[in-house]
């Protein structure tokens, strides 16, 4: 018996020993995780403050007009004051204070029937405050709609509104284009505008700094512009062939920060006119100075032009000349391609993307 069980217990030891160190072996192991994830930010930018000029002070002093209609003011002087439908910061929703807009039209109604009007298209509360502009309170919107009609030789008017960067991120104005369209060539050479920009609240240029002034930036012929009221205005005949590097090149101070950091935005002054045309280049002129023209060619006649304000993210081609230690990790652009490797053709559902959207990108680590 005590044979039997030795030999049973040394068996028993064998068999353990095999398991433990023979044909099967059992690891410890340990998992470590990094998690990145990713949210997107956007770039955004808004009209908002629209208005008849002059809201403010600063962009509209005693002694500057609003409209040249030949007609208002005292004295029938020829133009509406800068004051005329001034309401400053009373609402920012509407473009001219309470009831100026109908006394303009009694004032003038004897002399025209002209009519105009300045709205948001697809208006909604702006989804940031930036400055005094309040977040779901002030209206905003990515167009706007300008409407002047039966205007007449020598008439102007100027509009004004405020850009806001209600985005995550920074944005530059890069260019600015123009489409135009008018029942024919007499319209488009006697319709004119005239755009000039400059910044607001900037920690980084003087308040009042230029932005774009169109009739400068185009170097034009004398001829491809008119004057009313001591302002230039490009017609629209000469806005169809512009070169676009020209008014890219022209564009300065163009960067709109972000808030809460910051308050700064652009306000921007739009002006509509038609060419007095005194020397009857296209209309008949004066009694003083008749000229054989066909003055239908001029008369209820309909012009369109629609200006796009084209903006980049601040950072737009801006070199990196620095790297870091990852670049350790980077593809051999000499080495042929893994043939074992099989190709990707579905984004992992909880990957963020890998492509850099124009709008920019923040990343976060976990």
């Amino acid at each position: 018996m005590r044979k039997t069980n030795r030999k049973m217990i040394i068996g028993g030891i064998l068999a353990a020993t095999m398991i433990l160190g023979g044909t099967g072996y059992a690891y410890w192991t340990d998992t470590l995780k990094v998690t990145a994830t990713a949210t997107t930010g956007d770039l955004d930018m808004t009209f908002a403050d629209m208005g008849l000029y002059a809201q403010y002070r600063d962009e509209g002093p005693s002694g500057t007009w609003s409209i040249v209609d030949g007609v208002s003011g005292a004295g029938n002087r020829g133009w509406a004051s800068s004051e005329f439908f001034r309401r400053a910061n009373i609402n920012y929703n509407t473009i001219a204070i309470d009831g100026s807009v109908d006394r303009y039209y009694r004032d003038a109604q004897k002399y025209n029937n002209v009519k105009f009007d300045a709205k948001y298209a697809n208006p909604s509360g702006i989804k940031k405050t930036v400055g005094p502009y309040i977040k779901g309170t002030t209206q905003g919107s990515d167009e706007i709609q300008l409407d002047i009609q039966n205007m007449y030789p020598g008439y102007a008017q100027t509009f004004r509104t405020d850009v806001l960067n209600v985005g995550t991120l920074a944005a530059k104005l890069s260019n600015v284009t123009f489409d135009i369209s008018a029942d024919n060539d007499t319209a488009e050479n006697m319709i004119g505008i005239a755009v000039y920009s400059w910044q607001e609240d900037s920690p980084k240029v003087a308040a009042g700094s230029d932005v774009f002034k169109l009739v400068k930036s185009l170097n034009l012929d004398p001829r491809q512009y008119f004057t009313v009221g001591g302002v230039d205005f490009v017609r629209l005949s000469a806005l169809k062939n512009i070169d676009q590097n020209v008014i890219k090149n022209a564009i300065t101070n163009g960067e709109v920060l972000t808030s809460p950091a910051t308050s700064n935005r652009l306000d921007f002054f739009v002006g509509v006119a038609m060419d007095p045309d005194a020397e009857g280049v296209y209309t008949t002129g004066s009694v003083d100075n008749m000229k054989e023209n066909d003055d239908s060619l001029s008369q209820d006649k309909n012009a369109k032009v629609t200006i796009n304000f084209l903006w980049d993210q601040f950072n737009a081609g801006k070199e990196v000349n620095a790297t870091n230690i990852l670049q350790r990790q980077n593809a051999d652009k000499n080495a042929a391609p893994a043939t074992t490797a099989a190709p990707t053709t579905a984004a992992p559902t909880t990957a963020a993307p890998t492509t850099a959207a124009t709008k920019g990108a923040a990343v976060k680590g976990a």
